[in-house]
């Protein structure tokens, strides 16, 4: 653990206030005037070691459907899960993350967001541990009413259940519906970054300006600190044909290193419910490269 002064002289404003409103200091010169005794050093460390976690948001984002958003989030969990604490938002009417472990199950995201006034569930009744590092924020059917925005408060329902949750955790990883509306502008406003998967086709780069649009509209009206993390290439295989496809891409988004390549597995995997560890190293490996240059990527961004 580093010493609670210099922790907090590089900590961002944000977390400072909430450093100093947890440990109930007058003001931020306090910490450096006055001496620490054992019990604030106590303290003092067990908050650290909280607000250091705070986890970093990421959307899986893309308006077009068969571009692999819940294959990435599902699967970059897991790898991310091996050395961070990770929390899996499925944020889909769909809910195939959630049926990835579940049949169904009694409450979801949607009985945590007081939405037209419903009574909420506090978001830790809900989450599912899949394993120690790895919780599922699962959905249902019932996200389909999710539609209208009813008054401004709607647009950052998401980011409030997420901020009772977010220091419990390294990554949050919210896998989104493909569309443009009111539930993707709740999973941008609550998140830090965008990951966008895009499948290696001649018709995916299709739309992606719109998406950049809702973006770019939302860091200037509603969240600044949105940040685009990358374009991962899914499902990819080398192509002439398709050669123009990332300067494409490229226009609008950063893309990824690390591309997941074809592999009939990877569907195959998922369909029989098979966990990532459960996989040969050919479908393993392009996740724990992704899931570090993820890491590298997000860090970077912090500094």
């Amino acid at each position: 653990m580093i010493s609670p002064r210099k922790f907090y002289k590089h900590i961002s404003n944000t977390k400072r206030m909430y450093f100093l409103w947890i440990l109930n200091l007058p003001s931020q010169n306090w910490i450096h005037r006055n001496p620490i005794n054992k019990g604030m050093a106590t303290k003092i460390n067990k908050i650290t070691k909280k607000v250091q976690r705070s986890g970093k948001i990421i959307s899986v984002s893309n308006q077009k459907g068969g571009e692999g958003k819940t294959s990435i989030s599902l699967f970059l969990s897991e790898a991310l899960a091996e050395q961070e604490k990770v929390l899996l938002v499925d944020w889909d009417a769909q809910a195939n993350a959630t049926r990835f472990f579940y049949k169904e199950t009694p409450t979801s995201i949607f009985d945590c967001l007081g939405y037209r006034g419903k009574e909420s569930i506090a978001a830790k009744k809900v989450i599912k541990e899949i394993h120690k590092n790895f919780h599922l924020f699962p959905s249902s059917i019932a996200l389909a009413n999710f539609t209208t925005p009813f008054g401004v408060e709607d647009f950052s329902l998401l980011k409030d259940v997420l901020d009772t949750v977010k220091y419990d955790y390294d990554f949050i990883l919210i896998d989104c519906s493909p569309s443009l509306g009111l539930s993707l502008e709740n999973a941008l406003i609550a998140s830090d970054y965008v990951l966008i998967p895009i499948q290696t086709r001649a018709f995916s780069v299709q739309g992606i300006s719109d998406l950049y649009g809702t973006i770019e509209k939302i860091k200037k009206k509603a969240n600044p600190k949105l940040s685009l993390l990358g374009a991962v290439f899914n499902q990819y295989e080398e192509s002439r044909a398709l050669s123009g496809l990332a300067e494409g891409v490229k226009k609008y988004f950063p893309v990824f290193k690390t591309v997941i390549p074809r592999r009939e597995g990877i569907p195959q995997a998922q369909v029989k419910g098979k966990m990532l560890k459960e996989c040969d190293d050919k479908i393993r490996g392009p996740f724990l490269d992704l899931a570090a240059e993820v890491r590298s990527r997000a860090n970077d961004k912090e500094k």
